[in-house]
């Protein structure tokens, strides 16, 4: 029983010279910083029983484990650094942008363009909004090449163009365009135009027949008058020339009538 007691007599005694000897090495100097330390640490304590930032010690904890408080404080670090580098310009700039930035998105509000962004986003989706801009630069670029003469020019082909519209329009080309709808209903002008190369390619068959009528009508003109009778028809049929005449007129009028005769079949 007195082995325990002699113990703590020994113990009580080792931390007597260890506080003493502490006591002698400090200073007033080494005391007053210890006290105010003291102080600050007892008012940080209260600090954070007021504010219940105890609370937050376990998300501070998970922070420090899962290394998110080492980026906070690398982004903290970041931050001061641009922080650091801005110039009074720079911020000018800034907030400038920034104020026209929320000024641009005030308009965009006010003016319901929102609406359009489900349109524009189907537009960029499908290849239009680049289509519609490389219309964009094509008519800006053709505006800046036309010159004052160009368009003078311009403008006034358009208006010789609705002039000749006005033109047709006072002058039936209504009923004519009606008239070509009909013909095409009816084939009619289907037939016309399968008829036209044809028509071409005889036209000088069509040229020569009519300067023979006119040359027939200028002899027959310049010619006496017929004796008539039997004896001037007999006379006039001698020429062979008149017989082949006859013969022609005779061949022509059988193929007219045939002619004439399927058209009605």
């Amino acid at each position: 029983m007195n082995a325990p007691t002699t113990e703590r007599a020994a113990l009580s005694e080792e931390l007597e010279r260890v506080v003493a000897a502490g006591r002698d090495s400090l200073t007033d100097e080494m005391v007053s910083r210890l006290a105010g330390t003291a102080a600050d640490a007892m008012d940080l304590i209260d600090r954070v029983n007021r504010t219940g930032l105890a609370k937050a010690i376990p998300a501070l904890a998970e922070m420090v484990n899962n290394g998110d408080l080492d980026r906070l404080a690398k982004l903290a670090r970041v931050y001061g650094s641009g922080e650091d580098a801005l110039t009074d310009e720079m911020v000018g700039r800034l907030a400038e942008t920034i104020g026209e930035g929320m000024s641009l998105l005030d308009q965009v509000n006010r003016s319901g363009l929102e609406k359009a962004i489900p349109a524009l986003a189907r537009m960029a989706n499908s290849g239009d909004l680049d289509r519609l801009s490389s219309l964009a630069r094509v008519y800006a670029s053709a505006e800046d090449a036309l010159t004052d003469e160009m368009i003078a020019r311009i403008a006034e082909t358009l208006a010789e163009g609705m002039s000749l519209l006005d033109r047709l329009s006072r002058g039936g080309a209504g009923r004519l365009v009606e008239m070509l709808a009909q013909m095409e209903t009816s084939g009619s002008l289907k037939r016309m135009a399968e008829a036209m190369p044809r028509l071409l390619q005889r036209m000088d068959m069509l040229e020569g027949m009519l300067a023979a009528c006119d040359t027939a009508a200028a002899e027959s003109a310049r010619a006496p008058r017929a004796a008539g009778g039997v004896g001037g028809l007999w006379s006039m049929m001698r020429d062979p020339d008149n017989q082949d005449a006859l013969r022609y007129l005779i061949n022509l009028g059988k193929a007219m009538r045939g002619t004439s005769v399927r058209v009605k079949g």
